[in-house]
Order: C-alpha cells, then sequence, then structure tokens
C-alpha cells in the first residue's frame, strides 16, 4: 500500500471489518487484506 517502512497504526474497531487510523487516515480493511498486513512491535521511546 506504499506506507514506507514506518507507519503508525492504531486499530479503532472490527471484527470482519478492522477500522484502523494510519497516519492520520482512516482506513478500512476486511478480515482477508488485514491478514496480509506485517506488524513489527516496537519498544517505546522515552522522550
Amino acid at each position: 500500500m506504499g506506507f514506507g517502512e514506518a507507519a503508525l497504526v492504531t486499530k479503532l474497531s472490527g471484527s470482519s471489518t478492522s477500522l484502523c487510523l494510519v497516519n492520520g487516515t482512516r482506513l478500512a480493511l476486511n478480515h482477508d487484506a488485514a491478514r496480509c498486513i506485517l506488524v513489527e512491535h516496537l519498544p517505546a521511546v522515552a522522550h
């Protein structure tokens, strides 16, 4: 989808369709599309 190497993704809601916030843009994904996304948890950064 072209988000690059880093994107902030927050799951807002969803069961069969996932509603996510990706870098400030809401994105709805069906279950099959959402399963294809690789998510890596990053350590927290101290400010």
